[in-house]
């Protein structure tokens, strides 16, 4: 088979590219696959793209091409309708908008709730008529999307590396990892900070330290300034684009797993649509302290695996418990384990794999 993969935001390298990505990965191997790059990606460069995705993500993209193609802002609609006729099988990860398909078969993904409306219009509905199925990353993505996307769905959660992600002798860290995203401010760094100031200047954490992992951007660079000066006097840590393998090795030695994500919020589109790094740090038996919202609730199992807080006073509650409590942080560090197995990789590409059966 011949396959497209296009997602507009590759040099962002977050949760929605690994996900596109590993369906290129997939696939690869025995089908020639073709990463689309619009302007705006080819002005980042191909090797670029290929080699950073394949090193953040641990990803084995050798065999994928990636090359100029007809689609995204001010690209040829005809010269877009024949180009895609050269292949079996499009995927596309849209971010709201979405063109006429010509491959001959054609799926969307959805990454996070879109409100949406392509079929109020008839060109809309014309350009949705072309797709044949929407793949959404959770629950919580697909019940906020569905009624404004009228196709048929199927959930296919992401891939996580759960056989590659060991726990290792634990130290005192309460980790967190999501992007420094200076412009969105989305994953509450500084709720973080703050909330463990708060901690460990009563002495209720002594010993411990927060590690922030994630990657940052040249535009990210000022938000990132304002983390560390906010954290001054502290045993923060910041890790800005770490790599793979040392971030395993980070999951494998933390104890505890923070995530903020939608604190605040009522749009569900601000809020974690799955949260993978949450299951990476249970792979790695750290367990979760995470906010009561979006797809956290689908894969932490409250007093079971993990924690899920609605305020800060019970972040900070449930963080003393497991804090002052070595045997429930070790069983539920024991359940995290298990639990992360069932969004194991293998699951993943088997269901992929079954879209085009």
């Amino acid at each position: 088979m011949k396959i497209a993969i296009y997602s507009p935001y590759l040099n962002t390298f977050g949760g929605g590219e690994k996900y596109m990505m590993t369906i290129a990965e997939i696939f690869s191997s025995e089908n020639t696959v073709d990463v689309l790059l619009d302007r705006h990606l080819a002005d980042s460069g191909g090797d670029y793209l290929k080699n950073e995705l394949s090193r953040r993500f641990n990803l084995n993209l050798k065999f994928t091409n990636f090359i100029f193609a007809p689609v995204g802002k001010n690209s040829s609609f005809a010269y877009r309708i024949f180009f895609l006729k050269n292949y079996d099988v499009l995927f596309y990860l849209t971010d709201g908008s979405i063109f006429f398909p010509t491959a001959k078969k054609n799926i969307l993904h959805i990454q996070s709730p879109l409100i949406g409306q392509p079929a109020k219009s008839v060109w809309g509905k014309l350009k949705l008529k072309g797709w044949d199925l929407i793949i959404y990353n959770s629950k919580f993505t697909e019940e906020h999307s569905e009624k404004n996307w009228p196709l048929i769905s199927q959930v296919i959660y992401p891939p996580v590396d759960v056989e590659k992600i060991k726990p290792l002798k634990k130290r005192k860290y309460i980790l967190s990892v999501g992007r420094f995203f200076g412009y969105l401010k989305d994953k509450k760094h500084e709720i973080l900070i703050k909330t463990f100031r708060e901690l460990f200047e009563t002495g209720k954490i002594n010993g411990w330290s927060l590690q922030l992992v994630g990657s940052a951007g040249e535009g990210d660079m000022d938000y990132l300034e304002q983390l560390q000066i906010l954290a001054d006097g502290l045993p923060v840590k910041f890790y800005p684009n770490l790599d793979y393998d040392k971030l395993i090795k980070l999951y494998g030695q933390s104890s505890i797993y923070w995530h903020a994500a939608g604190f605040g919020e009522t749009d569900p589109a601000k809020m974690e649509h799955f949260g993978i790094s949450a299951v990476e740090a249970m792979a790695a038996g750290c367990v979760p302290v995470v906010i009561n919202k979006g797809g956290l609730k689908e894969t932490v199992a409250y007093g079971k695996d993990g924690f899920l807080w609605d305020d800060l006073m019970q972040l900070k509650e449930l963080t003393i418990n497991l804090v002052n409590d070595a045997h429930l942080i070790q069983k539920m560090s024991e359940q995290a384990i298990k639990s992360a197995k069932g969004f194991d990789k293998n699951n993943f590409v088997q269901k992929i794999l079954r879209l085009t059966a």
